[in-house]
């Protein structure tokens, strides 16, 4: 992440990139903005840097992309926007931008422990730290308010997540039982993991890793029957995940 200082110089490229993209005329912007065409020019040029967090948010809109993409981000750092470091560069924008984080980040809670994906995980109840997470990468059937999220050790579940990406999930709620086939973060004598659970018609659940390598001679972990099922606890339903780039 560069320091502030490099930020008019970094959201110009940006904006030049987009404006080419979607063929936009400073001329153009400066009408739908409610600006002047000089105005647009000096950001474009990188003399200067909206300090007004609207005005980004407007441009962005009409732009058609989301507001972090007009942010100096790397795309690396975009995909990641997870990391301590980052998070206090986020802080950094809100000084910035008189004390205003874009409409689309959410901040997740980052559950102290970690899931296993191959390897055996535990799941912790404390909080280390929050994250923030576009919510235009999650799942919108869920309510933001609801997610957690929780960092991957293994590779079972490559190329879905690997090792030291998150996941998002929404922890069950006393009594909510899964029935649909997804993936999950479930409980067992071995420890959490995530993995793809499929709901059979007999009633059997059946546990699948990502990574085919896992599989068994069926192409599946394992199938558990109604009784093996009481040594499994589903956690809950994943929702999203976050690579490291």
């Amino acid at each position: 992440m560069k320091n502030v200082k490099d930020l008019p110089n970094l959201f110009s490229a940006k904006l030049r990139f987009y404006m080419d993209k979607r063929d936009f005329t400073g001329e153009k912007i400066a009408e739908k903005l409610g600006v002047s065409k000089s105005t647009v020019i000096h950001w474009a040029n990188g003399r200067r840097f909206p300090n007004d967090i609207l005005k980004i948010s407007e441009l962005a809109d009409i732009l058609n992309i989301s507001i972090i993409d007009l942010l100096p981000v790397t795309h690396k750092e975009k995909k990641r926007l997870v990391k301590k470091e980052l998070e206090e560069n986020l802080y950094e924008y809100e000084d910035y931008l008189s004390g205003a984080l874009p409409s689309s980040l959410i901040s997740v809670p980052l559950i102290d422990g970690y899931v296993g994906a191959g390897s055996a995980g535990l799941v912790g109840t404390a909080h280390l730290e929050h994250i923030y997470v576009d919510i235009h990468t999650l799942d919108t059937r869920y309510p933001a308010k609801d997610i957690k999220a929780i960092q991957v050790v293994g590779d079972s579940m490559k190329p879905y997540v690997d090792d030291s990406d998150i996941v998002l999930f929404i922890p069950l709620k006393d009594g909510e039982r899964a029935a649909a086939d997804g993936k999950y973060i479930i409980a067992t004598a071995v420890g959490e993991q995530v993995k793809n659970l499929k709901f059979m018609l007999n009633g059997n659940i059946r546990i699948i890793s990502e990574n085919p390598s896992y599989h068994g001679a069926n192409g599946y972990d394992e199938e558990l029957d109604k009784d093996s099922q009481e040594y499994l606890h589903i956690v809950g339903r994943v929702v999203g995940r976050i690579l490291k780039g």
